[in-house]
C-alpha cells in the first residue's frame, strides 16, 4: 500500500495557473477616474467610487477657489 501511495504522489501533475484577466479600464471625462466593464466610475486601481466621491473629484477645483477667498 505504501508503494502505491508513493507512486501515485509521483504522478501528480501541476498545471500552469493563468492570472485572472485584468479588466480594461476606459478613461472617463474626469482625470484619474475610469469606467470599468459595468460602466461604473472607478479609480486607477479599479476600486468603485461612490457618486459623492465622483462629484468631489469632478468639482474639486471649483471649491478650492472658494476656500481661499
Amino acid at each position: 500500500m505504501k508503494e502505491h501511495l508513493q507512486k501515485q504522489a509521483n504522478e501528480i501533475e501541476f498545471w500552469d495557473i493563468e492570472p485572472e484577466d485584468v479588466p480594461e479600464l476606459e478613461e472617463s471625462d474626469i482625470p484619474g477616474v475610469y469606467f470599468n466593464e459595468f460602466r461604473e466610475y472607478v479609480d486607477e486601481e479599479g476600486n468603485v467610487l461612490s457618486p459623492s466621491e465622483v462629484d468631489a473629484i469632478r468639482h474639486k477645483d471649483d471649491y478650492e477657489d472658494d476656500y481661499y477667498r
